[in-house]
């Protein structure tokens, strides 16, 4: 167990910097399995990130050849390359290690989602007890219309559409950085993909790829986060690297409630306001969102003053949170799917707590972001390791953080 205590809140003012995108870096470690010749270049890549990581060690475990330049990888895949079971941790690499080795080797738990995204585009699938064998027979190109947007399917549709015969057509494509910067890559290797960060995405198949260099762009979810605790906080924030384009309906609720978003040339600056009006937010709002970011846009409307709402969320994983808000003061309710609140928190919520689940835990420390309680929150070691990075982060902008093992 670990114990984190925040005293009396504050207000997040300055300027962050985002990192590169974990996911683009990743979809791009991906592609470079696909050159013939030449070497991909990804620059502006956190190294130390634990998806890059686990990637590049991936990558050497089969044969390729990654170094480390500055804040950039260059990986030469042009060399034979081994078999290796892969797992949902690095699922983006399934169709680029399918064409390459006319098979990939899958875990029995691997997302049934991008196994279909294969199999629409051709790919046969073995099913066995210990794993999936997937292999790359006759890929033609098709359309294919997404019941969800999601970056991860697109990704995967994209890393083996691209060589496939024929054009493919993808709709409902998802507006990801992620995806249009793999775009802008592939494009850079001889693809031809066209309409990247649009609703329709068309790609021809290629015959050969070689290498290419993209710059990743900023982690426009860590953004979105930023943005939403600064709200929360009533701070005064410049984020660095936020682009408009990726979050404009969250900017735009933001300023429905009160908030002042000033768009500048390297970012995005947010004023929050004291008194929040009550508006209707979805998790629409956040591209693929986590339950930390399920639990961010319900701290924010927490706080809003009057009857407020949020769809699109998982209320069986935000179940944990829900409780937090009765002891504030807040009643939760739930019509058609959509979460309303009414009521203010109190600010008389002191002492320690002992929320074990994530959502929980994080409810408790927004408020005492807010200055709405003054706790002390005991959480599993792997409750911990989730929430401390966004705390030492919190800490630097000058608001009181505590972390360590309880008596």
């Amino acid at each position: 167990m670990v114990r984190i205590r925040v005293e009396n809140g504050g207000r997040l003012s300055g300027t962050v910097t985002l990192a590169g995108d974990p996911e683009a870096v990743v979809a791009g470690q991906a592609a470079a399995l696909l050159s013939s010749r030449g070497k991909v270049i990804l620059d502006q890549v956190p190294l130390a990130n634990e998806r890059v990581t686990l990637g590049t060690r991936f990558l050497k475990q089969i044969g390729a050849q990654v170094e480390t330049a500055g804040a950039g990888l260059k990986i030469d895949a042009t060399h034979s390359l081994t078999d290796q079971p892969l797992d949902n941790s690095l699922a983006e690499f399934a169709g680029p290690l399918m064409l390459r080795q006319g098979k990939v080797i899958l875990t029995p738990d691997f997302n049934p989602r991008l196994i279909d995204a294969l199999k629409i585009l051709g790919a046969t699938v073995e099913g066995q007890t210990d794993q999936i064998i997937v292999k790359a027979t006759n890929l033609r190109g098709t359309t294919i219309t997404l019941q969800e947007p999601d970056p991860q399917v697109m990704i995967t549709l994209m890393l083996t559409a691209i060589v496939a015969s024929d054009i493919t057509v993808i709709k409902n494509a998802p507006h990801s950085p992620a995806v249009v910067a793999l775009a802008d890559l592939l494009n850079r290797m001889g693809a031809r993909v066209h309409g990247a960060g649009e609703r329709i995405v068309r790609i021809q198949g290629v015959t050969l790829l070689h290498g290419g260099d993209v710059l990743i762009p900023r982690n426009q979810q860590t953004a979105a986060r930023w943005l939403t605790l600064a709200a929360l906080t009533v701070g005064d924030l410049l984020v660095d690297g936020a682009s408009p384009t990726f979050m404009t309906s969250l900017l735009n609720h933001l300023e429905q409630a009160g908030n002042t978003i000033v768009k500048q040339a390297t970012g995005v600056r947010i004023i929050g306001t004291h008194y929040p009006l009550p508006t209707a937010l979805s998790m629409d709002d956040f591209l693929a969102p986590s339950l930390i970011d399920q639990s961010l846009m319900l701290g924010l409307v927490t706080f809003m003053n009057g009857r407020r709402s949020l769809a699109g969320t998982n209320l069986d994983d935000l179940s944990p949170a829900l409780t937090v808000l009765e002891r504030l003061g807040v009643t939760p309710q739930v019509e058609a799917g959509c979460l309303k609140l009414s009521g203010q928190p109190t600010d008389s919520i002191k002492g320690p707590v002992t929320p074990l689940a994530l959502p929980a835990a994080l409810m408790w420390l927004l408020a005492s972001l807010r200055g709405a309680a003054s706790i002390e929150v005991e959480v599993t070691d792997q409750v911990a390791r989730v929430i401390a990075p966004y705390l030492a982060a919190v800490a630097k902008q000058g608001i009181q953080v505590e972390i360590s093992a309880p008596l």
